[in-house]
């Protein structure tokens, strides 16, 4: 007997609980969805996609991310449940970004990639009735965050050869991680799995340094906070310390030089304009 289909949006984030009993061909949720990246799952069963170099199958607990602009054929082999969380393509930087129609598998190694399931199947069970505005907003950071963090830590076994590759695989580390206050130029190379000094030329070749652009990401992400009315009841100090800030002084500091203003400035410039929560 089949479940069919389960979907759970929170903003621009979907959840899908794919469940087929019998064997017959088809597609699974998501194929329609131009503008997402899905990471599915196989939770039982399997399904085959159709790519470029083949067909490639998925069996129980493997997964793959996939972009479904262009998304490519794909068809359950037998009974089949899959589970699926599909982001909005611009969740992802270009350092780990998917091309209309690719499909990359994730690697069994990845520590992230259980955690995130676990944490969308519950949220998919979750009564929409009991979850407010503000919690559909946080459960979709979430949700985004996490299909980020696999999509850097999980997909990509192999590091890039040249230096705008380099560049992009940095960047896209930095935005993951930039909430960790011990994100530094080190831990950016060792997650890229290059040395220090390649790491360093490749963000001079584009103007910048490897701890700028960490204080940048953290800025933007501070603004970005402060500016949503959503995080009225966090003060400056705890926004800091999301965006990876040891302080409230510290980021204040970082304003100044990237941006040349203060949190508060900031905070009071989106209550005068009356910008909506996202």
């Amino acid at each position: 007997m089949n479940r069919g289909r389960t979907l759970v949006t929170f903003g621009g984030v979907r959840i899908r609980e794919f469940v087929r009993a019998e064997s017959r061909a088809g597609r699974p949720p998501g194929a329609e969805n131009a503008g997402l990246v899905g990471l599915h799952s196989v939770r039982s069963g399997a399904i085959e996609v159709a790519t470029p170099r083949g067909v490639r199958r998925f069996g129980p607990r493997e997964a793959f991310m996939m972009s479904h602009d262009e998304a490519p054929v794909t068809a359950p082999v037998g009974p089949l449940a899959l589970l699926s969380i599909m982001v909005p393509s611009e969740a992802l930087t270009d350092g780990v970004a998917l091309g209309p129609g690719e499909v990359r598998p994730v690697a069994r190694t990845s520590s992230l990639l259980e955690p995130a399931l676990v944490f969308a199947h519950r949220a998919a069970a979750a009564r929409p009735d009991a979850i407010s505005g503000l919690g559909s907003y946080y459960f979709e950071r979430l949700l985004q965050e996490m299909v980020m963090g696999v999509a850097v830590e999980g997909v990509d076994p192999s590091p890039p050869s040249n230096g705008p590759d380099l560049y992009c695989r940095g960047v896209a580390v930095i935005d993951a991680q930039l909430s960790d206050p011990a994100l530094g130029a080190r831990v950016v190379a060792t997650q890229v799995r290059i040395s220090l000094r390649q790491l360093q030329r490749a963000f001079q070749a584009h103007g910048t340094t490897v701890e700028r652009q960490i204080r940048r990401r953290r800025v933007d992400h501070a603004v970005e906070l402060l500016s949503d009315r959503s995080y009225d009841g966090l003060s400056v100090t705890q926004i800091a310390r999301h965006s990876g800030f040891s302080n409230g002084s510290s980021l204040a500091r970082a304003m100044r030089q990237e941006q040349g203003t203060t949190p508060a400035e900031v905070r009071r410039a989106s209550h005068r304009s009356g910008s909506p929560s996202a």
